[in-house]
């Protein structure tokens, strides 16, 4: 029978009807265990520091350093990076969020239900990376610095995750970013050079001026004239690798 796993967690929020309400859900959790609060930015660097929680439930705004500035510190510090789930009353931070590699992103008022799904994702996490030490290790790497798993688009009044491994291909559409998943498109608001620099690590190579592709999605290569190359991804979808970009294409390849 395997061990069971307990999260140090450390709850950080500036309301204190909002701490509160984490207290509670957390206390219906038994994989969780409380070891203590911050009221403010500064105050939860040194207590991650102190007590090196294994999870922090974050606010976004809040006095002093706000969530963000909260993980900048502790990279600056070169303190090892928990896991983290954003708390927050505004969805316009989501995308951020992930793109800082948190583990979830709730929406105040939180109900227990959506609170558990963000703990179960946090398990499962555990669970994949292992309990050897460099296991543990490779988690708890500076989060700051790891490529994203997904992104986020808005559709419709929600925010749907789009895991990065599964996009076809990208192309720039005026001041956003169309990103094609199988037969699915969606709009995602980003430079197209912020966006070739967030994915060029996770096996992404532009194609041309304003499109790059999975490399994982692609099923043939056929020479063209002028140093060009015609490529046909898994799903049939034909395009174009300018001359321009041939070499960087071809060595992205190696």
């Amino acid at each position: 029978m395997s061990e069971k796993v307990i999260l140090g967690t450390l709850i950080v929020d500036d309301e204190p009807p909002a701490r509160e309400l984490m207290l509670v859900h957390a206390s219906r959790r038994q994989e969780l265990r409380i070891l203590g609060e911050a009221a403010d930015g500064a105050a939860a660097v040194e207590a991650i520091q102190k007590l090196k929680p294994d999870l922090v439930l974050l606010d976004v705004e809040m006095p002093s350093l706000d969530g963000f500035a909260v993980l900048e510190e502790l990279d600056r510090r070169g303190i090892s990076m928990p896991r983290i789930i954003f708390v927050t009353a505004f969805d316009r931070y989501a995308v951020r969020a992930f793109e800082v590699n948190a583990m979830d992103y709730l929406l105040k008022p939180v109900g227990q239900a959506r609170f558990d799904q963000a703990i179960d994702r946090c398990l499962e996490a555990y669970a994949d990376a292992g309990k050897s030490d460099e296991g543990i290790r490779r988690l708890l790497e500076d989060v700051l610095h790891l490529p994203p798993q997904r992104l986020l688009v808005k559709e419709r009044g929600r925010i749907v995750p789009i895991p990065v491994s599964a996009i076809d291909w990208l192309e720039a559409e005026g001041d956003y970013i169309r990103v094609h998943v199988g037969n699915q498109t969606h709009l995602i608001e980003k430079t197209f050079g912020k966006m070739e620099n967030l994915l060029a690590t996770r096996g992404f190579a532009r194609i041309h001026r304003s499109a790059m592709v999975n490399l994982d999605r692609i099923r043939e290569l056929h020479p063209e004239g002028s140093g060009r190359l015609q490529l046909l991804l898994r799903d049939g979808t034909q395009l174009t690798v300018s001359r321009s970009y041939s070499q960087r294409f071809r060595e992205g390849l190696l």
